[in-house]
């Protein structure tokens, strides 16, 4: 019994250890110091209180995402791409954050499991509430369009289709485990490309409280 006791101890010393981690790093951010008059590129991320994504403006795009991504995007396609990283199970098992099973939560969280993009087109992100508007450079712009796509390999391989029928699942290169989440994969691609963010973000309001 006090073995059990002991065990349940150090899981909620480490626990408590994860999420301060997390929340401390917010406030000591790695900063961008690009003047703002510099920044002409707008991109959008979309969080909820479990997941973030991003999302890109196709129409002001110098990249003809229809060549990437024919089963998503039609040829008189316009609007928006939101890409979200996340593991494969849950993807593909979760339409809704009630839908998830705890041995897949678990899974996801303690091994090192298979990953997917979820591709997304929107014709307007006018009826979005939690979204939230980000200002970049030309530079960092295209440098994040190649961070996103790097996430997917030599090229886009198709999985299936997804929850409606807007959406999609495409393989990605990276694993899914504790420290690297569906959070963490949109904090280093905005970090990376130099936008202000958190040196670790596990959670989605790590990356919206380390916007500026």
């Amino acid at each position: 019994m006090r073995f059990f006791k002991y065990i349940l101890y150090i899981v909620l010393i480490l626990t408590i250890c994860y999420l301060l981690l997390a929340y401390i790093l917010i406030f000591f951010p790695k900063t961008d110091t690009t003047p703002d008059n510099l920044k002409n590129r707008v991109i959008y991320i979309y969080y909820d209180n479990m997941h973030s994504d991003i999302i890109i403006d196709i129409n002001h795009s110098n990249r003809d995402w229809k060549k990437v991504f024919p089963r998503v995007l039609k040829k008189d396609s316009g609007g928006y791409l939101e890409f979200g990283w996340g593991d494969k199970d849950t993807y593909l098992n979760t339409p809704l954050w009630s839908d998830l099973k705890l041995l897949i939560a678990l899974k996801a969280l303690f091994i090192n499991t298979p990953s997917l993009i979820h591709l997304i087109h929107f014709n307007h992100i006018n009826d979005f509430s939690h979204i939230k508007k980000v200002r970049l450079t030309e530079k960092q712009y295209l440098e994040l369009e190649k961070r996103i796509l790097k996430s997917f390999g030599n090229k886009p391989i198709f999985i299936s289709y997804g929850y409606w029928d807007i959406d999609a699942f495409y393989a990605s290169i990276y694993k899914y485990n504790l420290f690297n989440t569906c959070n963490t994969w949109t904090g280093d691609i905005l970090r990376e490309v130099n936008i202000t963010m958190s040196y670790w973000t596990p959670f989605s309001y790590t990356v919206i409280s380390s916007l500026p």
